[in-house]
């Protein structure tokens, strides 16, 4: 026998069916909740490759999605490569040198060290959105915005 649900439950999936949250609602409330760390300056998105390709955007990437992120003091280049059930990150910081990279995802943070030229990689499981906090060795955050894989 079926457990009945009740009219707040049965209203909450004909809304959830036939007027769903859109995606960009997600992205915008992620955006709200990056900026609410002050401690740490905000890269601005300024390259996208999918910007570069409108077939991207309906048959998604051929290869690897190239971003760029500026600040004051940062610019982070990265590539993020879709491995099937995972994703690898590669990227570089200029100025080159030595910094601590924070890979933060909704439930997890993976910290790195990249090598005295800028380089980092790191391999993320599964899918999701991501950022990244760049503390270089003087001691200034930079966090960029999520980005969703």
């Amino acid at each position: 026998m079926d457990e009945y649900t009740g009219p707040e439950e049965e209203l909450r999936g004909a809304a959830e069916r036939f007027d769903p949250v859109p995606l960009t609602l997600f992205d915008h409330a992620m955006y709200a909740f990056a900026v609410r760390a002050l401690d740490a300056e905000l890269a601005q998105l300024t390259f996208d490759s999918l910007w570069e390709s409108s077939a991207a955007l309906v048959r998604g990437p051929a290869g690897p999605r190239a971003l760029t992120f500026e600040s004051g003091a940062v610019t982070v280049e990265m590539e993020v490569s879709d491995t099937g059930t995972a994703s690898r990150l590669v990227g570089r910081l200029l100025p080159p040198g030595p910094a601590d990279v924070g890979v933060q995802r909704r439930d997890e943070q993976t910290t790195l060290r990249t090598d005295e030229s800028g380089r980092f990689a790191v391999d993320l499981a599964g899918h999701g959105p991501f950022r990244l906090r760049v503390t270089p060795a003087d001691g200034t955050s930079v966090v960029t915005a999520w980005v969703r894989l």
